[in-house]
C-alpha cells in the first residue's frame, strides 16, 4: 500500500491513515497513536493502552518441564493474561515454581478450585531491556566463576541452582520484549538464536555442578577450564564492544581447544573426563553463539 507526502507547513509532512484500519479500530479524531522507529521503516499501532493480550492454558498432565514450558512460551509469546485450568494441587504447586524461578514480574491474581488467572503486575519495562541483557551474562559469569571455586575445593557452590534460575528469568523476559515489541526488527531472530545458544552453554556449567553434587572429583586440568573462562570473556566482550576482533578469536580458539587439547585429554579414560566433556560442550556452544552474534553487529 503506498501513500504520498502531502507538505504541512514549512516542515511537516503528512500522510493519510486508510480507512478501513481506522474503522477497524475504531479510532477517531483526537484519538492517540503509536509510531515507533526501526531502522529505516515506522509501524503505526493502537495506543499501548489497548487491550491486554490473553490466551488459556489446559494442563492435563503431571511433568512439570510441560507445564513449565507451556507457562514459560505464553509468557515469551507476549501475553498478559494466562487462564490456566488444572485438576490438581499438584499441578497448581509446579505452577506457582514456575512463576517463581522462571518469569520475572508476573503472579497468580486469582485462584479457583480448578482454574487461576497469571498476570502481568510488576513486570520491567521494554527499556530496561539492555540492563535485563546484561544481567544474563553477569550471572553466566558467576556460575562460571564459582564453579571453578568448587573445583577447586574452595566453596561449595551450593546454591548454584538460585544463580541458574535468575539467568532464565532474564533471558525469557528478553525473548518475552523480542516478541512483543519487535525491538530489533530483521535481526530479532539473530537475537533470539544467540541467546538460545548462550543458555545451552551455561546449562553445560549447571549440570557439572549436579554432577558434582552426585560425585567427588578430583579435577586438576585447570588450564583446560581457562579455555571455558576466555571464550566466554571473549563472546562478552564481542558483544559489548560490537567487536569483530573478539570473535574472530573465539573462531581460533575452538579449534585448538575441541580438536587438539580435548582429544588429547579425553583418552585419559578417568572421571574427570565428565567434567571435561561439560566444559568441552560449553565452548562449544559459546562458539557457536558468535554466529548470531556477527549478525547482530553487521
Amino acid at each position: 500500500m503506498k501513500r504520498r507526502l502531502v507538505k504541512q507547513g514549512t516542515a511537516t509532512l503528512m500522510i493519510s491513515l486508510p480507512s478501513k484500519w481506522i474503522q477497524a479500530n475504531n479510532l477517531n479524531k483526537g484519538d492517540e497513536i503509536d509510531i515507533e522507529e526501526l531502522e529505516n521503516s515506522l509501524f503505526i499501532s493502537q495506543h499501548s493502552k489497548s487491550k491486554k493480550q490473553s490466551t488459556i492454558i489446559n494442563l492435563t498432565n503431571l511433568t512439570e518441564s510441560s507445564i513449565r514450558t507451556s507457562i514459560v512460551n505464553a509468557y515469551r509469546s507476549g501475553f498478559d493474561i494466562i487462564e490456566v485450568k488444572f485438576s490438581s494441587e499438584k499441578h497448581y504447586s509446579i505452577l506457582s515454581n514456575t512463576l517463581q524461578d522462571y518469569l520475572l514480574g508476573f503472579d497468580i491474581t486469582k485462584r479457583e478450585n480448578n482454574f487461576c488467572i497469571i498476570e502481568n503486575i510488576t513486570e520491567p519495562s521494554e527499556n530496561q531491556f539492555d540492563i535485563i541483557f546484561n544481567k544474563i551474562f553477569l550471572n553466566i559469569s558467576t556460575l562460571i566463576e564459582n564453579t571453578e571455586e568448587r573445583l577447586r575445593n574452595k566453596t561449595k557452590f551450593s546454591d548454584y541452582g538460585h544463580v541458574v534460575h535468575m539467568i532464565h528469568k532474564y533471558d525469557n523476559f528478553c525473548r518475552r520484549i523480542i516478541v512483543k515489541k519487535n525491538l530489533f526488527g530483521s535481526k530479532s531472530n539473530l537475537y533470539w538464536t544467540f541467546l538460545s545458544i548462550l543458555i545451552h552453554a551455561q546449562r553445560e556449567i549447571y549440570h557439572l555442578n549436579k554432577y558434582l553434587d552426585k560425585e567427588k572429583v578430583n579435577f586438576n586440568d585447570f588450564k583446560y577450564f581457562d579455555h571455558l573462562k576466555k571464550v566466554f570473556h571473549l563472546l562478552k566482550r564481542g558483544y559489548e564492544e560490537k567487536s569483530f576482533s573478539k570473535l574472530e578469536q573465539i573462531h581460533e580458539l575452538e579449534k585448538q581447544v575441541i580438536y587438539k587439547d580435548y582429544y588429547s585429554l579425553i583418552i585419559k579414560g578417568k572421571k574427570e573426563n565428565i567434567i571435561l566433556y561439560h566444559i568441552t560442550v560449553a565452548i562449544k556452544e559459546l562458539y557457536l553463539a558468535s554466529s548470531p552474534l556477527i549478525g547482530i553487529i553487521l
